[in-house]
């Protein structure tokens, strides 16, 4: 019997599984770049484009039918207004806008705190009002956050002054990066703020237990630094702008709508791919170098000729949900925001939102819907929605009817949200294995999973760690 190769047998395979006999005689049609890069959301379009930049040849491989990931816009057909779904603001850094004015992309900066329109509060589980504050109180808790940026800014940002850069962990692993966050922020007297942390970068995950290298991760030096100044938007208020000008560079580099059948890495010089896009022939692609910019989970990546080494480090990645959309609530005028009466630090009730955030549109609003784990649908999302609806209209926060009549004209699944381990395992050297993997078998790793989830973080990882190393491999 003849021996069919383990690559040509998959692409036999392949080609039987999904196009017809006719067809499967023609030749399968192959591709050779020097940087395959799987997954089109912020970090593998960040690096095409300094790769190409660079003069090497790259393709992206993206499942769904836009590049971007998590920054979605929904414009308003009645009003023309974008409301941007995910990726709201992006830090005012160095790198964020050189990478705007490299694709010709026009920025504004904003405060959003300054801008936000007023909203009233709620325990949207409870349907409790919570009473606006008098102006003392109001400038009580005000002192008390500003007391907290500094103590934050002081005895923790200055120490740890890396965490903008990865998961760059020092050895011997501090064994105070494990605690939970609220003991930690007791520790160096910034409790203040987590109620801040919690409700301006949702959903982190609980507040107070999560391991202390996520919370000041979260809430770096870029995002501190915005959030007391400005933050970088587009100048035409469509997150989606960055991307259709990165789009629009790549052009023919970019496969959108598409399925990777085989991913072979076996070899010393070059990693094969075979990808399927619908209504055509599976392509062959010989690369180089290969990025995985896609969230590293098992479920997305198990099927990938995965070393025993990566499939124990990413075995032990968990998730967190988080949907994100836009409702339409009929009879409702300005915002709302949940705020928990009876929680730690006032962080909403999980599963639940973080408020109703006017979209611009009448009657439109953005919200978070947040899960403390994957297992859920978007139809629990509208659910949860549903319920915090008719939980407040019971005291008047909403019209009678708004849990009958919302309707969600856009809502996406941002899972898996939030990549991250045990604190036993972060103490054990989790991340120091992690960033070990960097450049074997021909292969790179970025994503949120290795610097967190925000965009500047994601491409000052690109920058600073993964493209240095990968341009160097390739001679460039």
């Amino acid at each position: 019997m003849m021996r069919l190769s383990h690559l040509r047998f998959a692409i036999w395979a392949s080609c039987l599984s999904h196009v017809t006999a006719s067809s499967c005689k023609a030749p399968i049609p192959s591709i050779e770049v020097d940087v395959a890069i799987i997954g089109g959301g912020s970090s593998g379009i960040h690096a095409a484009i300094q790769l190409k930049d660079a003069g090497a040849s790259v393709l992206v491989i993206e499942k769904k039918s836009q590049i971007g990931g998590h920054a979605e816009t929904y414009t308003n057909p009645d009003t023309g207004i974008p409301a941007n779904v995910g990726v709201v603001v992006f830090e005012d850094t160095k790198i964020v806008q050189t990478y705007f004015d490299r694709l010709g992309v026009a920025t504004t900066k904003i405060n959003p705190s300054a801008s936000a329109t007023q909203s009233k509060s709620y325990d949207f589980s409870l349907g409790f009002p919570i009473p606006a504050q008098s102006a003392a109180e109001a400038g009580a808790a005000q002192q008390a956050i500003a007391n907290a940026i500094g103590a934050y800014s002081q005895n923790v940002l200055s120490k740890y002054s890396w965490i903008d850069q990865g998961y760059l962990i020092p050895e011997p692993i501090p064994e105070e990066l494990t605690l939970p966050f609220a003991q930690f922020a007791q520790k160096y007297n910034f409790s203040a703020l987590l109620p801040v942390m919690s409700q301006f970068n949702w959903y982190p995950g609980n507040i107070s237990t999560i391991p202390a290298i996520y919370g000041i991760k979260n809430f770096g030096p870029g995002l501190l630094s915005s959030f007391t100044g400005e933050f970088i938007i587009p100048a035409s208020g469509d997150t989606r702008s960055l991307y259709r000008a990165a789009a629009t560079e790549l052009g023919d580099s970019v496969l959108l709508n598409s399925t990777i059948l085989h991913v072979d890495r076996q070899h010393k010089s070059y990693v094969s791919l075979i990808v399927q896009q619908p209504n055509q022939p599976p392509k062959h692609i010989k690369a180089r170098k290969l990025i995985v910019a896609a969230p590293q989970t098992l479920k997305n990546i198990g099927s990938f000729d995965l070393s025993t080494q990566e499939h124990k480090l990413f075995s032990k990645f968990f998730s967190i949900g988080y949907v994100a959309g836009v409702a339409n609530i009929p009879g409702l005028n300005g915002s709302l925001l949940n705020v928990g009466a009876l929680t730690p630090y006032n962080t909403p009730v999980i599963p639940g939102s973080n408020g109703y955030q006017s979209s611009g549109s009448p009657n439109q609003f953005l919200l978070g819907v947040a899960f403390d784990n994957s297992d859920y649908t978007q139809a629990d999302a509208e659910a949860v929605i549903r319920r915090e609806l008719q939980t407040l209209a019971a005291v008047g926060a909403v019209p009678a009817d708004s849990s009958q009549k919302v309707t969600f004209p856009y809502i996406s699944d941002h899972a898996p949200f939030n990549l991250r381990v045990s604190s036993n395992e972060i103490g054990a050297g989790f991340y120091n294995e992690l960033l070990s993997l960097e450049g074997s078998r021909n292969t790179y790793w970025t994503g949120a999973a290795f610097a967190g989830h925000n965009s500047g973080l994601i491409w000052n990882w690109n920058e600073g760690t993964v493209l240095p190393a990968l341009k160097k491999d390739l001679g460039l």
